[in-house]
């Protein structure tokens, strides 16, 4: 069996070779509709893959905030019990709950407050402070971020280890409101974090519940990853306790979508050149079909089938997508090398050279799975564009194509 499938395969290679021009020029068709297909996919995933990059040098990927959902008006509360499942999810190496709580100073700055316990919050956000520490639990003391700290120090003059009053704003029974007075200092200054912590202040979580007088909720819980790549099957676990999780990854996922949008946009064009080289491959073997009718009427009156002519002519179509795939593959590669060394210096000289950063030291990144694909749509595509002239040489009729008549 397998030595007659090698006896069509031998057989259709010759038949290419006796018309070498026509072959040539279809096989460059096909090899310039994958190349397209290649060059496009690769700038795209180059580009991608650059934007991906920035965004993880830049921002915490490992830090998921996650929120209370309303579905249907109903609202998914966040419990102890929830938060132990969260830390149960697995690559999660910490979570800590919170809430949220607004004070202001007598000069009427605004205090931006997250209450925690300290042990959780700072496994998870890792904090480091240029001045003092943690706040001790059960006490009136807090930590402020970097940019709270230069605007408390410039605008009222209270610096690091200061008491200052804070005015915690309440409403009575009939929604009228009066201003608490809660004497806090502060113990400690984070260091700049670029992110909002820059501006919170954190108080201990049982501190802000007596503030208050009353138990709060959490409404926030801060989870750590231990791997940005598993960060969004951590998130797809907290999606599906009916939970919001938040975060730098959602910039990832931007990126993604609009690649994706782009890329499509793109495909679109480089397909264009893939159908034309399609079509190619169907005039081609259709022209060989009603060149060779006297020989297709020969070989079906000694004996062969129709599954038999199918064979030849497909077997000659998959020889075309072979060649015109691997040509194709050099051919996208090769762009991509041109686009590498000669696309990226224009892009930035362009563009200026504060974005070399951006773009790495490659435009477009070319990996085996995508050559693979690249052949691997030749190979259809050929075989495709075969289907009617084979189906045209199984029509003939053998006495009328003997005599020459199609």
């Amino acid at each position: 069996m397998i030595g007659r499938e090698f006896e069509f395969l031998r057989l259709s290679a010759r038949q290419l070779r006796s018309k070498r021009l026509r072959v040539a020029l279809t096989v460059i068709g096909i090899a310039i509709g994958v190349a397209a297909i290649i060059g496009v996919v690769a700038l795209g995933e180059g580009i991608r893959y650059q934007a991906i990059e920035t965004v993880k040098a830049q921002s915490d990927l490992t830090l998921i905030e996650v929120h209370p959902q309303t579905d249907q008006k109903v609202t998914q509360l966040i419990t102890q019990a929830r938060v132990d499942n969260l830390r149960s999810i697995p690559h999660v190496t910490a979570a800590a709950p919170a809430f949220s709580d607004s004070y202001a100073t007598k000069k009427q700055t605004f205090l931006q407050v997250l209450a925690v316990r300290a042990d959780e919050i700072d496994e998870v956000l890792r904090l480091k402070y240029t001045g003092g520490e943690v706040f001790s639990p059960g006490a009136n003391e807090v930590v402020v971020g970097a940019d709270l700290a230069t605007m408390l120090q410039r605008n009222e003059g209270i610096r690091m280890g200061d008491p200052f009053i804070a005015m915690v704003r309440e409403y009575d029974e009939q929604g009228m409101p009066s201003d608490k007075e809660v004497p806090l200092v502060i113990v400690g200054i984070l260091g700049g974090r670029d992110d909002r912590f820059d501006r919170m202040m954190l108080i201990d979580m049982e501190s802000a519940a007596a503030i208050r007088g009353s138990e709060q909720g959490y409404d926030t819980v801060y989870v750590r990853v231990d791997d940005p790549d598993q960060v969004f099957s951590v998130v797809e676990h907290i999606t599906g306790q009916g939970l919001e999780a938040t975060g730098a990854f959602e910039q990832i996922r931007v990126v993604n979508q609009f690649m994706d949008a782009v890329m499509i946009v793109f495909m679109i064009f480089a397909l264009f050149a893939l159908v034309v080289g399609g079509m190619m491959i169907t005039t081609t073997m259709t022209t060989s079909v009603y060149e060779r009718t006297r020989e297709i009427g020969i070989t079906m009156a000694i004996g062969a089938s129709g599954n038999d002519v199918i064979r030849l002519v497909l077997y000659e179509c998959l020889l075309i997508g072979v060649i015109g795939g691997v040509l194709g593959g050099l051919f996208g590669a090769l762009f991509t090398s041109v686009m590498n060394v000669v696309g990226r210096p224009f892009i930035i000289a362009r563009l200026g050279p504060e974005f070399s950063s951006i773009f790495g030291s490659e435009i477009a990144r070319l990996s085996p799975g995508l050559l693979l694909a690249g052949l691997g749509i030749a190979v259809i595509f050929s075989l495709v564009a075969g289907i009617y002239p084979a189906r045209k040489a199984t029509r003939m009729n053998p006495v009328e194509a003997i005599r020459g008549f199609a």
